[in-house]
């Protein structure tokens, strides 16, 4: 019985990916032709994928970055890739949308950047017959396994790299661990960010010698983001004095904008020029905060206006994709989102790497290896409430030494946290030479 449990699992899959295919999938395919939208998806989620490489080119690695955070990953990744195989041609594949834009847009080494085939085998194999890949590079946890198991039974080494894998994750696998344990073991090497994830996935039947723990890949260039001219140019639109303190909320989601309305409320009793830029995670919900700060009575711009205007309010709406960094950079202080709610936190080392002081929830355990970074390095700080980030706040801004001293910890930790993406690159290649 156990060692049908496998077959019986992948089975179930299969049925209710078919089912999942064959309901949702016309839906939305007349909601594209409706609406406009992901036309150009349709066509290569079913496998139909146009590429022009050059024969010469070897070998061919095709890197996987399901959304936005794990082309950042990719970002740092790729160069590395490029110096262990200077002849490679790289291909790169998302999920979403704007996955696929921002890989566009900052992926300029690769051949093309392409949306991934829905994981049933006949879509795959044209994907794979198209792409013909030597190295399948699979970042953080997306863990198809008709595709992994198809890839490897053509030959491809499959590698699964700045791995994390989630409690929460863990136990939705967990329910699966028969079918996990054999995709796992497909890989050649699976380069885990922290020791915890590296131990969930040996839980879940990965071969432990496969395993190892090199970071966050993500984190490599962040330093080089932050850029002086950056900051220079996001105050001088904000029309900030030089000593104008600010408070950059990144990425919040529903629920966390009233507890920092409140923060930012008693923050600036004592410090009346201060600005609060809020920046949504999601644009769509711009509409409801503007209804919150009107209800309120809390005068706001949105940040194309101010561009084109100038500020008068103490408060800014985010209205733009790919802005937010630069801000991190005009900012006294940050606070990253998702985390006052139960949202997995986000990358609290983007604003670290500016010399910022950054403040977060409770909930960051997606980036719980970043928390433990800065908290080690005493340059983050978990609040739970509005009168905890408003006293914390209160307390840097009123002793300029012990700001100055946080501020050079937060950029230090960044720093000292460098160097995944090489290891990485120089895992595969060993591994292929091994």
């Amino acid at each position: 019985m156990k060692r049908a449990a496998f077959p019986l699992q992948y089975g179930l899959y299969q049925v209710i990916s078919w089912l999942f295919y064959l309901i949702a999938f016309p839906l939305f395919s007349l909601y594209s032709l409706v609406s406009g939208r992901h036309g150009a998806s349709l066509g290569e989620r079913l496998g139909r994928v146009t590429l022009r490489m050059p024969t010469s080119q070897h070998p061919r690695i095709w890197i996987h970055a399901a959304s936005v955070g794990e082309v950042q990953a990719a970002k740092a990744l790729i160069p590395e890739l490029l110096k262990a195989f200077p002849q490679a041609a790289l291909v790169v594949s998302t999920m979403t949308e704007q996955g696929r834009n921002r890989a566009r847009e900052d992926l300029g080494q690769v051949e093309a950047c392409i949306y991934a085939p829905l994981d049933l085998a006949p879509f795959v194999r044209k994907s794979l017959r198209a792409v013909r890949p030597d190295i399948y590079i699979c970042l953080e946890t997306e863990l198809w396994p008709t595709f992994l198991r198809l890839a490897a039974a053509r030959g491809t080494a499959l590698f699964l790299l700045n791995a994390r894998l989630s409690e929460k994750s863990f136990g939705r696998y967990y329910c699966f661990r028969r079918m996990a344990k054999d995709v796992l073991g497909r890989f050649a090497a699976i380069a885990a960010i922290t020791a915890a994830d590296g131990e969930r996935f040996r839980a879940l039947g990965a071969p432990a010698a496969n395993i190892t723990v090199l970071g966050n890949a993500k984190y490599d260039r962040q330093d080089a983001m932050a850029r002086p001219e950056a900051t220079d140019r996001c105050r001088q639109i904000l029309g900030l004095s030089a000593d104008q303190p600010v408070l950059v909320a990144g990425s919040t989601h529903t629920g966390e904008e009233e507890i920092l309305l409140e923060a930012f409320a008693t923050i600036r009793a004592s410090n009346p020029t201060m600005i609060l830029v809020l920046a949504p995670r999601h644009i769509q919900r711009l509409a409801s905060l503007e209804a919150l700060l009107t209800h309120r009575g809390l005068p706001w711009h949105r940040w194309t206006a101010v561009k084109n205007e100038g500020r008068a309010a103490a408060i800014v709406l985010l209205d733009t994709m790919g802005e937010l960094t630069d801000l991190y950079g005009a900012a006294t202080l940050v606070f990253c989102g998702g985390s006052l709610v139960d949202k997995g936190g986000h990358n609290i080392l983007e604003a670290a790497a500016w010399g910022k002081p950054v403040f977060y929830g409770p909930h960051m355990q997606d980036f719980a290896d970043a928390r433990a970074i800065l908290e080690k390095a005493g340059a983050g700080f978990t609040v739970h409430t509005a009168s905890e980030l408003a006293a914390a706040a209160l307390a840097l801004l009123q002793n300029p030494e012990q700001y100055a001293d946080v501020a050079a910890r937060a950029r230090q930790a960044v720093q000292d946290n460098q160097g995944a993406a090489v290891a990485m690159a120089r895992l595969v290649k060993n591994r292929l030479a091994g």
